[in-house]
């Protein structure tokens, strides 16, 4: 009796702590949110790396031991999108500053400390991938839970929804809103054409080394 008591307040332990520390990385996102938006006048609104942000706060502020149908669904449909989208996100941030290496400097509101643009690029780009290693490695049974609910573990159009389609449906749409991303970037080493196009590649490929890699393995199969 005493065993199962320990076992169930462990679970419970466990199942706190994984609440806890989402809430601490959606509201650590939502403050660099406002806090950029404010510092730059709205500026950073252009930029993909504050549309990914708002993509990854808007999986970690669903209560995964929810048993909610639709939480259970926007989990499925948040968090592929999110996963891959961050490790994309980081890939084409080291081109872009391959491409243009004073890009932060260009960017950063006039005044703002250096130290600061270090920690801010540092933050917003890997910051990201840190967050969803401490929430897979917290997190992994009830996500392949959440997965395998509905058969979102073995459907073809959902895995390449959770790989691909999700975060370039939203890249595609930040790019038809923002119309020049080499632009945005003070891109010049290379046509706007090649920026992108390069972009996209390596978008792709860190996508889909994130999905066969990380979630595949650990949440579907």
């Amino acid at each position: 009796m005493g065993t199962h008591s320990e076992a169930k307040a462990k679970v419970q332990l466990a199942e706190n702590k994984s609440i806890i520390t989402r809430k601490i990385i959606f509201y650590a996102f939502l403050a660099t949110l406002i806090a950029d938006t404010y510092a730059s006048k709205a500026e950073v609104l252009h930029h993909l790396t504050l549309w990914s942000l708002i993509l990854h706060m808007l999986y970690f502020e669903l209560h995964l031991p929810s048993t909610s149908s639709l939480t259970q669904e926007l989990i499925r449909v948040y968090h592929g999108p999110s996963f891959c989208g961050s490790f994309a996100l980081f890939a084409m941030y080291i081109w872009t500053l391959i491409a243009n290496p004073s890009m932060e400097f260009d960017l950063a509101p006039e005044g703002r400390a250096i130290w600061l643009i270090y920690v801010r690029g540092f933050w917003t780009h890997l910051g990201p991938i840190l967050c969803h290693y401490i929430d897979i490695k917290q997190n992994e049974s009830r996500l392949r839970d959440v997965y395998s609910s509905t058969g979102w573990n073995t459907s073809k159009f959902c895995q390449f929804w959770m790989c691909l389609g999700g975060y370039f449906a939203m890249g595609l749409t930040w790019e038809q809103v923002n119309g020049d991303a080499s632009g945005t970037y003070n891109v010049t080493m290379v046509s706007p054409e090649m920026y992108v196009l390069i972009s996209k590649a390596i978008g792709v490929v860190s996508c889909i080394v994130a999905f066969m890699v990380f979630i595949k393995p650990k949440l579907l199969d």
